[in-house]
Protein backbone atom coordinates (compact mmCIF):
# COMPACT_ATOMS: atom_id res chain seq x y z
CA UNK A 1 0.00 0.00 0.00
CA UNK A 2 3.18 2.61 0.83
CA UNK A 3 3.90 2.81 -3.02
CA UNK A 4 0.83 4.01 -3.72
CA UNK A 5 0.70 6.95 -0.86
CA UNK A 6 2.47 10.02 -2.56
CA UNK A 7 0.11 9.62 -5.39
CA UNK A 8 -2.66 9.31 -2.58
CA UNK A 9 -1.33 12.71 -1.11
CA UNK A 10 -2.41 14.11 -4.04
CA UNK A 11 -5.19 12.96 -4.07
CA UNK A 12 -5.92 14.60 -0.27
CA UNK A 13 -4.58 17.96 -1.60
CA UNK A 14 -6.98 18.08 -4.30
CA UNK A 15 -10.23 17.25 -2.77
CA UNK A 16 -9.10 19.82 0.38
CA UNK A 17 -8.29 22.88 -2.04
CA UNK A 18 -11.90 22.10 -3.68
CA UNK A 19 -13.44 21.91 -0.42
CA UNK A 20 -11.46 24.95 1.12
CA UNK A 21 -12.43 27.18 -1.68
CA UNK A 22 -15.63 26.17 -2.32
CA UNK A 23 -16.41 27.14 1.24
CA UNK A 24 -14.54 30.27 1.33
CA UNK A 25 -16.64 31.46 -1.58
CA UNK A 26 -19.63 30.04 0.71
CA UNK A 27 -18.71 31.89 3.65
CA UNK A 28 -18.08 35.39 1.88
CA UNK A 29 -21.58 35.16 0.53
CA UNK A 30 -23.04 34.10 3.59
CA UNK A 31 -21.27 35.29 6.98
CA UNK A 32 -22.91 38.34 8.64
CA UNK A 33 -22.88 40.00 11.96
CA UNK A 34 -25.19 36.82 13.79
CA UNK A 35 -23.02 34.59 12.56
CA UNK A 36 -20.53 34.51 15.08
CA UNK A 37 -23.24 34.36 17.47
CA UNK A 38 -25.11 31.72 16.09
CA UNK A 39 -22.02 29.98 16.70
CA UNK A 40 -21.15 30.62 19.96
CA UNK A 41 -24.48 29.25 20.96
CA UNK A 42 -23.42 25.92 19.08
CA UNK A 43 -24.76 23.36 21.48
CA UNK A 44 -21.05 21.09 22.14
CA UNK A 45 -23.16 18.23 23.06
CA UNK A 46 -24.89 17.55 19.82
CA UNK A 47 -21.20 17.85 17.86
CA UNK A 48 -20.07 14.91 20.39
CA UNK A 49 -23.39 13.83 19.55
CA UNK A 50 -22.21 13.73 15.49
CA UNK A 51 -18.80 12.28 16.58
CA UNK A 52 -20.10 9.34 18.72
CA UNK A 53 -22.37 8.62 15.26
CA UNK A 54 -19.91 8.68 12.93
CA UNK A 55 -17.17 5.92 15.42
CA UNK A 56 -20.37 3.64 15.01
CA UNK A 57 -21.11 3.89 11.37
CA UNK A 58 -17.49 2.66 11.53
CA UNK A 59 -18.34 -0.81 13.86
CA UNK A 60 -21.95 -0.65 11.57
CA UNK A 61 -19.60 -0.98 8.53
CA UNK A 62 -17.01 -3.45 10.21
CA UNK A 63 -20.07 -5.62 11.25
CA UNK A 64 -20.96 -5.84 7.58
CA UNK A 65 -17.82 -6.61 5.99
CA UNK A 66 -17.88 -9.70 8.66
CA UNK A 67 -20.99 -10.93 7.96
CA UNK A 68 -20.41 -10.83 4.46
CA UNK A 69 -17.53 -12.89 4.27
CA UNK A 70 -19.15 -15.38 6.86
CA UNK A 71 -22.10 -15.76 4.76
CA UNK A 72 -20.10 -16.04 1.46
CA UNK A 73 -18.55 -19.39 3.69
CA UNK A 74 -14.63 -17.76 4.67
CA UNK A 75 -13.45 -20.37 6.86
CA UNK A 76 -10.98 -17.56 9.13
CA UNK A 77 -11.79 -15.33 11.38
CA UNK A 78 -12.12 -11.86 10.27
CA UNK A 79 -11.76 -9.70 13.73
CA UNK A 80 -14.36 -6.75 13.78
CA UNK A 81 -11.28 -4.18 14.38
CA UNK A 82 -9.62 -5.47 11.18
CA UNK A 83 -12.62 -5.04 9.27
CA UNK A 84 -13.14 -1.34 10.79
CA UNK A 85 -9.64 -0.81 9.63
CA UNK A 86 -10.51 -2.65 5.94
CA UNK A 87 -13.50 0.17 5.97
CA UNK A 88 -11.61 2.70 6.87
CA UNK A 89 -8.21 2.70 4.71
CA UNK A 90 -11.43 1.67 1.50
CA UNK A 91 -13.11 4.95 2.61
CA UNK A 92 -10.04 6.78 2.51
CA UNK A 93 -8.69 5.13 -0.85
CA UNK A 94 -11.68 5.70 -2.56
CA UNK A 95 -12.09 9.33 -0.63
CA UNK A 96 -8.62 10.77 -2.62
CA UNK A 97 -9.56 9.35 -6.01
CA UNK A 98 -11.74 10.74 -9.15
CA UNK A 99 -14.95 9.03 -9.16
CA UNK A 100 -14.02 6.42 -6.20
CA UNK A 101 -11.39 4.36 -8.21
CA UNK A 102 -9.40 3.78 -5.36
CA UNK A 103 -11.81 2.33 -3.46
CA UNK A 104 -12.12 -1.71 -5.00
CA UNK A 105 -7.97 -2.39 -5.05
CA UNK A 106 -7.73 -0.83 -1.00
CA UNK A 107 -10.77 -2.99 -0.15
CA UNK A 108 -9.01 -6.14 -1.54
CA UNK A 109 -5.61 -5.36 -0.25
CA UNK A 110 -6.76 -4.51 2.96
CA UNK A 111 -9.61 -8.26 3.15
CA UNK A 112 -5.92 -10.03 1.35
CA UNK A 113 -3.75 -8.45 4.86
CA UNK A 114 -7.17 -9.75 6.95
CA UNK A 115 -6.82 -12.93 6.03
CA UNK A 116 -8.86 -13.45 3.32
CA UNK A 117 -7.35 -14.77 -0.30
CA UNK A 118 -7.64 -12.10 -3.86
CA UNK A 119 -10.31 -14.20 -5.00
CA UNK A 120 -12.12 -14.15 -1.67
CA UNK A 121 -11.81 -10.66 -1.10
CA UNK A 122 -13.11 -9.57 -4.66
CA UNK A 123 -16.01 -11.62 -4.23
CA UNK A 124 -16.84 -10.06 -0.57
CA UNK A 125 -16.01 -6.12 -2.06
CA UNK A 126 -18.16 -7.03 -4.79
CA UNK A 127 -21.34 -7.88 -2.46
CA UNK A 128 -21.04 -5.45 -0.45
CA UNK A 129 -20.93 -2.50 -3.40
CA UNK A 130 -23.38 -4.55 -4.69
CA UNK A 131 -25.95 -4.17 -1.33
CA UNK A 132 -24.70 -0.44 -0.98
CA UNK A 133 -25.94 0.70 -4.48
CA UNK A 134 -29.02 -1.64 -4.08
CA UNK A 135 -30.05 1.05 -1.33
CA UNK A 136 -28.93 3.90 -3.04
CA UNK A 137 -31.17 2.42 -5.91
CA UNK A 138 -33.91 2.05 -3.67
CA UNK A 139 -33.72 5.59 -2.28
CA UNK A 140 -33.28 7.44 -5.27
CA UNK A 141 -36.32 5.96 -6.61
CA UNK A 142 -38.45 6.65 -3.90
CA UNK A 143 -37.48 9.94 -4.17
CA UNK A 144 -37.91 10.24 -8.29
CA UNK A 145 -41.28 8.45 -8.65
CA UNK A 146 -42.87 8.38 -4.94
CA UNK A 147 -41.76 11.37 -2.88
CA UNK A 148 -41.81 13.77 -6.11
CA UNK A 149 -39.57 16.54 -4.77
CA UNK A 150 -36.69 15.51 -6.78
CA UNK A 151 -38.47 14.95 -10.05
CA UNK A 152 -39.92 18.51 -9.62
CA UNK A 153 -37.46 20.07 -8.91
CA UNK A 154 -35.61 22.16 -11.39
CA UNK A 155 -31.97 23.38 -11.63
CA UNK A 156 -28.57 22.33 -12.39
CA UNK A 157 -28.68 19.96 -9.13
CA UNK A 158 -31.76 18.34 -9.50
CA UNK A 159 -30.94 17.18 -13.13
CA UNK A 160 -27.78 15.74 -12.32
CA UNK A 161 -29.75 13.97 -9.84
CA UNK A 162 -31.67 12.30 -12.61
CA UNK A 163 -28.82 11.49 -14.35
CA UNK A 164 -27.06 9.77 -11.68
CA UNK A 165 -29.89 7.65 -11.25
CA UNK A 166 -30.18 6.29 -14.57
CA UNK A 167 -25.96 5.72 -13.98
CA UNK A 168 -25.99 3.98 -10.45
CA UNK A 169 -29.30 2.14 -12.02
CA UNK A 170 -27.17 0.60 -15.08
CA UNK A 171 -23.97 -0.05 -12.38
CA UNK A 172 -25.99 -1.77 -10.19
CA UNK A 173 -26.97 -3.79 -13.05
CA UNK A 174 -23.52 -4.86 -13.73
CA UNK A 175 -23.05 -5.62 -10.33
CA UNK A 176 -25.24 -8.43 -10.54
CA UNK A 177 -24.13 -9.50 -13.78
CA UNK A 178 -21.25 -9.90 -12.17
CA UNK A 179 -22.76 -11.78 -9.28
CA UNK A 180 -24.52 -13.90 -11.92
CA UNK A 181 -21.86 -14.77 -14.48
CA UNK A 182 -19.14 -15.16 -11.63
CA UNK A 183 -16.78 -17.29 -13.77
CA UNK A 184 -16.26 -14.91 -16.95
CA UNK A 185 -13.07 -14.22 -15.29
CA UNK A 186 -12.01 -17.73 -15.66
CA UNK A 187 -13.56 -18.18 -19.61
CA UNK A 188 -11.26 -15.39 -20.18
CA UNK A 189 -8.22 -16.56 -18.83
CA UNK A 190 -8.88 -20.03 -20.29
CA UNK A 191 -9.14 -18.64 -23.53
CA UNK A 192 -6.23 -16.60 -23.68
CA UNK A 193 -3.96 -18.80 -22.58
CA UNK A 194 -5.01 -20.94 -25.71
CA UNK A 195 -4.81 -18.01 -28.03
CA UNK A 196 -2.19 -18.92 -30.56
CA UNK A 197 0.10 -15.57 -30.30
CA UNK A 198 -0.13 -15.57 -26.49
CA UNK A 199 1.06 -19.00 -26.06
CA UNK A 200 4.23 -19.27 -27.28
CA UNK A 201 5.28 -16.37 -25.05
CA UNK A 202 3.00 -18.47 -21.85
CA UNK A 203 5.29 -21.35 -23.08
CA UNK A 204 8.52 -19.29 -22.36
CA UNK A 205 8.38 -17.25 -19.78
CA UNK A 206 7.87 -19.22 -16.51
CA UNK A 207 7.01 -15.89 -14.48
CA UNK A 208 4.35 -15.19 -17.18
CA UNK A 209 3.55 -18.76 -16.66
CA UNK A 210 3.40 -18.55 -12.55
CA UNK A 211 1.30 -15.16 -13.14
CA UNK A 212 -1.57 -16.55 -15.09
CA UNK A 213 -1.48 -19.83 -13.20
CA UNK A 214 -1.57 -17.37 -9.80
CA UNK A 215 -4.53 -15.67 -11.70
CA UNK A 216 -6.61 -18.29 -12.57
CA UNK A 217 -6.42 -19.91 -9.17
CA UNK A 218 -8.09 -16.39 -7.74
CA UNK A 219 -10.15 -16.33 -10.43
CA UNK A 220 -11.78 -20.33 -9.16
CA UNK A 221 -11.37 -18.98 -5.83
CA UNK A 222 -13.80 -16.04 -6.47
CA UNK A 223 -16.24 -18.04 -8.70
CA UNK A 224 -16.36 -20.97 -5.67
CA UNK A 225 -16.94 -17.79 -3.42
CA UNK A 226 -19.65 -16.13 -5.56
CA UNK A 227 -21.69 -19.03 -5.83
CA UNK A 228 -22.19 -19.12 -2.06
CA UNK A 229 -24.12 -16.15 -2.48
CA UNK A 230 -26.38 -17.64 -6.02
CA UNK A 231 -26.67 -20.89 -3.91
CA UNK A 232 -27.62 -19.54 -0.60
CA UNK A 233 -30.95 -18.46 0.83
CA UNK A 234 -31.57 -14.68 1.07
CA UNK A 235 -32.36 -15.01 4.83
CA UNK A 236 -28.03 -15.68 4.39
CA UNK A 237 -27.91 -12.27 3.56
CA UNK A 238 -30.42 -10.46 5.37
CA UNK A 239 -27.85 -9.25 8.70
CA UNK A 240 -25.66 -7.40 6.00
CA UNK A 241 -28.58 -6.13 4.28
CA UNK A 242 -30.00 -4.90 7.62
CA UNK A 243 -27.06 -3.48 8.59
CA UNK A 244 -26.27 -1.52 5.51
CA UNK A 245 -29.43 -0.68 6.45
CA UNK A 246 -28.76 0.86 9.60
CA UNK A 247 -25.45 2.61 8.46
CA UNK A 248 -26.78 4.95 6.05
CA UNK A 249 -29.82 5.42 8.68
CA UNK A 250 -27.69 7.22 10.96
CA UNK A 251 -25.21 8.96 8.55
CA UNK A 252 -28.48 10.67 7.29
CA UNK A 253 -29.39 11.17 11.08
CA UNK A 254 -26.24 13.33 11.46
CA UNK A 255 -27.28 16.24 8.95
CA UNK A 256 -30.46 17.25 11.29
CA UNK A 257 -28.29 16.49 14.84
CA UNK A 258 -25.83 19.07 13.40
CA UNK A 259 -28.45 21.56 12.37
CA UNK A 260 -30.53 21.05 15.99
CA UNK A 261 -26.78 22.10 17.64
CA UNK A 262 -26.86 25.18 15.51
CA UNK A 263 -30.35 26.11 16.64
CA UNK A 264 -32.42 25.60 13.66
CA UNK A 265 -35.92 24.32 13.46
CA UNK A 266 -35.24 20.88 11.44
CA UNK A 267 -37.56 19.95 8.29
CA UNK A 268 -36.08 15.61 8.86
CA UNK A 269 -37.73 14.87 5.33
CA UNK A 270 -36.11 17.36 3.54
CA UNK A 271 -32.48 17.16 5.24
CA UNK A 272 -32.89 13.46 4.47
CA UNK A 273 -33.82 13.73 1.09
CA UNK A 274 -31.11 16.64 0.05
CA UNK A 275 -28.28 14.33 1.87
CA UNK A 276 -29.41 11.50 -0.09
CA UNK A 277 -29.45 13.49 -3.52
CA UNK A 278 -25.96 14.45 -2.83
CA UNK A 279 -24.25 11.17 -1.67
CA UNK A 280 -25.82 9.85 -4.75
CA UNK A 281 -23.97 12.19 -6.99
CA UNK A 282 -20.77 12.55 -5.50
CA UNK A 283 -19.01 9.07 -6.72
CA UNK A 284 -19.95 10.37 -10.28
CA UNK A 285 -18.20 13.64 -9.64
CA UNK A 286 -14.48 13.28 -11.34
CA UNK A 287 -12.92 15.24 -8.21
CA UNK A 288 -11.65 13.49 -5.40
CA UNK A 289 -14.68 12.99 -2.64
CA UNK A 290 -16.79 15.28 -4.94
CA UNK A 291 -15.24 18.07 -3.33
CA UNK A 292 -16.18 21.70 -4.17
CA UNK A 293 -19.41 20.42 -6.17
CA UNK A 294 -20.94 18.39 -2.51
CA UNK A 295 -20.17 21.73 -0.60
CA UNK A 296 -22.20 24.35 -3.16
CA UNK A 297 -24.73 21.25 -4.07
CA UNK A 298 -25.27 21.68 0.09
CA UNK A 299 -25.70 25.34 -0.23
CA UNK A 300 -28.28 25.26 -2.55
CA UNK A 301 -30.74 22.88 -1.23
CA UNK A 302 -30.55 23.43 2.44
CA UNK A 303 -30.36 27.45 1.99
CA UNK A 304 -34.64 26.93 1.16
CA UNK A 305 -34.63 26.02 5.12
CA UNK A 306 -31.25 26.83 7.36
CA UNK A 307 -30.69 30.73 8.00
CA UNK A 308 -27.95 32.17 5.66
CA UNK A 309 -25.74 33.20 8.18
CA UNK A 310 -25.48 29.78 9.89
CA UNK A 311 -25.56 27.87 6.14
CA UNK A 312 -21.95 28.83 5.92
CA UNK A 313 -21.02 26.62 9.35
CA UNK A 314 -23.44 24.15 8.70
CA UNK A 315 -21.79 23.01 5.47
CA UNK A 316 -18.33 23.17 6.90
CA UNK A 317 -19.81 20.73 9.95
CA UNK A 318 -22.01 18.58 7.88
CA UNK A 319 -18.67 17.76 5.57
CA UNK A 320 -16.40 17.30 8.55
CA UNK A 321 -18.23 14.71 10.11
CA UNK A 322 -19.64 13.02 7.24
CA UNK A 323 -16.18 12.63 5.55
CA UNK A 324 -12.94 14.65 6.51
CA UNK A 325 -13.17 12.74 10.06
CA UNK A 326 -13.36 9.80 8.77
CA UNK A 327 -10.65 10.12 6.15
CA UNK A 328 -8.56 11.64 8.86
CA UNK A 329 -8.22 7.74 10.67
CA UNK A 330 -8.32 6.33 7.31
CA UNK A 331 -5.37 8.11 6.29
CA UNK A 332 -3.48 7.37 9.37
CA UNK A 333 -4.43 3.72 9.05
CA UNK A 334 -3.20 3.71 5.37
CA UNK A 335 0.39 5.66 5.92
CA UNK A 336 0.95 3.66 9.12
CA UNK A 337 0.93 0.70 7.11
CA UNK A 338 4.67 0.47 6.07
CA UNK A 339 5.66 -3.37 5.45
Amino acid sequence: MSTNLPGGKGGLYLSLAFSIASVAVILVFTVDENTLESVLRLKPAFLALAGVMVVITWLVEGLRIRSIAKAMGYQGVLRLRDAVRVFLVTFFFAGITPLALGEWPAQVYALCRSGLSAGEATAVALVRGFFTKLIFVTLAAFLLFIDGRASSGSGMIFQLFRYTFWIITATTGVYLLMLWKSGLAQSILEKLKRYRRFQALYERRPRVRRFISKLLAEAVQFEETVHQFNRKNILYFFLPLLYTFVFWCIFYAIGPVLLLGLGVQVDIRAAVTWQVMIMLMIPYIPVPGGSGAAEFGLATLFAAFVPSHILGVFIIAWRFFTYYLTMIFGGLIAFGVRK
